[in-house]
């Protein structure tokens, strides 16, 4: 599943190419994935891309706006016939042609250009709301991990009202956003910290420790641009570089930076966790 990382790198990428144009028309090849009605959002301007956690904002000039959910596998891919950019579940489809069997939206800006929501598992959806609406939507998600609010306090006051695995509760979008599988276990990696460690157990001094490091993992991989783990890589500008420099995630069976111990893979959360049971204590 794309992460918090992944996300803002398709944002970015799509605030090169998408503001300032006009939808020429919207072709829903799949209805499961699309909520709202198509006349509202046409002769529409693009006027800028943000994101709210994994959540992925398209503003027009009309007040409305599309919300994007990549959940397991979904990509934004805008082609011009020059350039193709976006990205998110690293598939065929970023090299291939588009429309794939994949595309569930089309988005026509009549002048040639195109961008393509695609979706293997059609998990993820497009949802054209209203501003009310988008603020509704966006109440349900917590602040960022790295957001200035997030603070050693906040998550402290978290921290003291679960006896949660700790990773349970870096998981948990409604303490804070952003945080995947991936970062995850690199932060608690980074941090020293047992991914089994109930969430009480944790000192003052421990949760800044952690927080710092969420922080961290996060950062870095926003400046190289996500994590792309399988091997779809031969469009320059997809993929990303993260996955160069893990901690711990799919290096089961090698060495530790930290301790130099082997890491080690078990189920914790309902998710693979890669951890080293010398350092992480």
């Amino acid at each position: 599943m794309p992460e918090l990382p992944e996300v803002e790198t398709v944002v970015r990428r799509l605030q090169e190419v998408l503001p300032g144009k006009q939808l020429a028309n919207l072709i829903v090849h799949k209805e499961k994935s699309f909520e709202g009605t198509v006349k509202d959002c046409l002769g529409g301007t693009i006027t800028d891309i943000s994101r709210k956690a994994k959540l992925i904002r398209i503003h027009l000039n009309n007040e409305m706006s599309f919300l994007v959910h990549l959940k397991m596998t979904g990509q934004l891919i805008y082609v011009d016939g020059e350039t193709r950019f976006g990205g998110g579940h690293p598939t065929a489809d970023w090299v291939e042609s588009l429309p794939s069997g994949h595309t569930r939206i089309t988005f026509d800006f009549g002048d040639g250009s195109f961008l393509f929501f695609n979706d293997q598992r059609i998990f993820g959806w497009v949802r054209l709301l209203t501003a009310t609406e988008v603020q509704h939507e966006f109440s349900k998600y917590a602040p960022d991990v790295i957001d200035e609010v997030i603070s050693t306090h906040y998550l402290w006051q978290h921290v003291l009202k679960t006896n949660r695995v700790i990773k349970s509760v870096l998981l948990d979008s409604k303490i804070m956003s952003g945080l995947g599988n991936i970062y995850v276990c690199d932060a608690l990696n980074l941090a020293q910290i047992s991914p089994y460690r109930r969430a009480t157990t944790l000192s003052y001094s421990e949760t800044e420790r952690l927080l710092d490091a969420s922080k961290a993992v996060l950062e870095k991989g926003i400046t190289l641009g996500g994590a792309t783990i399988e091997h779809f890589r031969h469009v320059d500008g997809f993929s990303g570089d993260y996955q160069k420099e893990v901690l711990v995630y799919g290096r089961e069976g090698e060495a530790c930076f930290n301790c130099g111990a082997k890491i080690i893979k078990e189920k914790i959360a309902g998710r693979g966790t890669y951890f080293c049971p010398a350092c992480q204590i």
